[in-house]
């Protein structure tokens, strides 16, 4: 257990004393329901492979606004050892990124060897590895080619005048640690880099280079229920994410939930949006739904930002050890024992 402490005290010391190597990246208003896209040490905590798609179109009705398409999906392969992978699909205006983001990861109880099954607790440690594409097409973009930014009318040297594609590969550092009704992570996404910067968008002679800047993220949760039948339940959840660039940011979100079925929430966003939130989770089917109400400066361009999640959770066939439950609170209201299956050697 002490050789473990050290390796967690690296882990967080390499999470907050690396440089930030990469550029920010999407938004997602309903992250607690695909919070492997946030925090890669999700990958392999679930008795389930849950397989999200995500469609995102933001600000709704501003010119080159965001839309964003990912698909992802993590499994257990071991009692210790899990895998995920997401692809994606970011557009806005003449920018586009996509690629694929592969994850390992390592989980094991950090609870006491006598502890009861339902009182354990786990840390996942996640490493990350990133294939990125960035691109800027100008062909549809008249007003990059024609404006300099002092309004002079003079072609910007940044901005390329056709075509151009840059290839990177990025690393991310990741903890999560989860119990049956709490959970919190910290991510360092894309802090190493392989080129450090862009072709893209720079300026060298100019003395400007498109660096590449990461993102940190702090998640935490907790379902509470709050009734004895464990029929109704709330779950408040936090975001925090910074970059090197810019301010701390916070996401507050509360969520209603009946009977692990349906929930129904409300979120806030610092300085950008106010979200409504809901959804089902029916069987191995997912759905979920979010509204944005911007609060911004561009409230008045735009009618908001809209966001779909579906999925399907399939089963794992062989039982893993060091998960959480999909189904832990639906059996106490059968008063079945969730953790039957296992065994103390």
């Amino acid at each position: 257990m002490k050789e473990f402490k050290k390796i967690i005290l690296v882990f967080v010391l390499f999470l907050f004393t690396q440089e930030s190597k990469s550029q920010q990246l999407p938004i997602f208003s309903q992250y607690m329901f695909n919070d492997y896209v946030i925090n890669p040490g999700v990958a392999g905590t679930l008795d389930y492979i849950p397989l999200r798609m995500t469609y995102r179109n933001q600000w709704t009705g501003f010119t080159g606004a965001p839309k964003t398409f990912t698909l992802s999906a993590h499994s257990a392969v071991t009692d210790h050892i899990g895998l995920g992978s997401l692809l994606y699909n970011d557009v806005s205006g003449p920018i586009s990124i996509s690629g694929a983001m592969f994850s390992y990861n390592f989980r094991f109880p950090v609870s006491g060897k006598y502890c009861a099954w339902d009182k354990r607790k786990f840390l996942s440690l996640s490493l990350s590895t990133r294939l990125n594409q960035f691109s800027f097409d100008p062909t549809n973009e008249t007003w990059y080619s024609i404006h300099a930014p002092d309004g002079s009318g003079a072609v910007d040297q940044v901005i390329p005048n056709g075509i151009e594609t840059s290839f990177n590969v990025y690393h991310s550092l990741a903890l999560y640690f989860y119990s049956e009704r709490f959970y919190a992570g910290i991510s360092a996404l894309d802090i190493f880099a392989t080129p450090n910067d862009l072709d893209i968008l720079s300026y060298y002679e100019g003395g400007y280079s498109n660096n590449i800047i990461g993102q940190y993220n702090f998640l935490a949760g907790y379902y509470y229920p709050i009734d004895q039948q464990m029929n109704w339940a709330i779950e408040p959840s936090l975001l925090l994410k910074k970059t090197k660039m810019s301010d701390m940011q916070y996401h507050f979100n509360t969520r209603v939930i009946y009977q692990d079925l349906m929930w129904f929430g409300l979120s806030y966003r610092q300085f950008d949006a106010l979200v409504i939130l809901f959804g089902v989770d029916y069987g191995q089917y997912f759905f979920g739904y979010s509204y944005d109400s911007s609060i911004s400066e561009i409230s008045g361009y735009n009618s908001g930002s809209h966001e779909l999640v579906v999925g399907y959770n399939f089963s794992i066939r062989n039982k893993k050890d060091n998960l959480r439950f999909r189904k832990r609170f639906e059996d106490r209201r059968r008063l079945i024992n969730p953790f039957k299956e296992f065994r103390r050697n």
